[in-house]
């Protein structure tokens, strides 16, 4: 192999790189968001002291729910981490005492969440 051919395979590799990490972070706040949106459900419906059953019903719904368009971007590293945030992000929001979980009704608490993450994404 020449020399400018190994420099020309370099490059395109370089470029798909480059593109699939714009792929990916484009794609980070919207999985961040469902994550965000799945970690609120689970402690609706599973409530406190099931923290393992929790993050084992995230990661779940994770995998059956976020299409694989966007899932294959991302390690189950970057899933733990997502639900760590999200976890975060949840006991930090409702530390105030202002919300809380009941009464809402999913789509809107949901909405309302991501809509004030967009603002702050951490």
């Amino acid at each position: 192999m020449k020399p400018y051919e190994i420099l020309i395979i370099a490059i395109a590799v370089a470029a798909a790189c480059g593109v699939l990490y714009l792929i990916k972070k484009k794609n980070e706040t919207l999985f961040k968001n469902i994550v965000l949106a799945l970690v609120v459900k689970a402690e609706k419906y599973l409530g406190s002291g099931t923290g393992e059953l929790k993050y084992a019903t995230v990661v779940n719904w994770i995998y059956s729910k976020v299409p694989v368009s966007v899932r294959w971007l991302f390690t189950q590293n970057d899933i733990d981490k997502f639900i760590e945030w999200a976890v975060d992000y949840m006991k930090k929001y409702l530390s105030d005492g202002k919300y809380n979980l009941s009464g809402y009704d999913d789509e809107a608490y949901f909405n309302k969440l991501i809509n004030e993450n967009k603002k702050v994404d951490g």
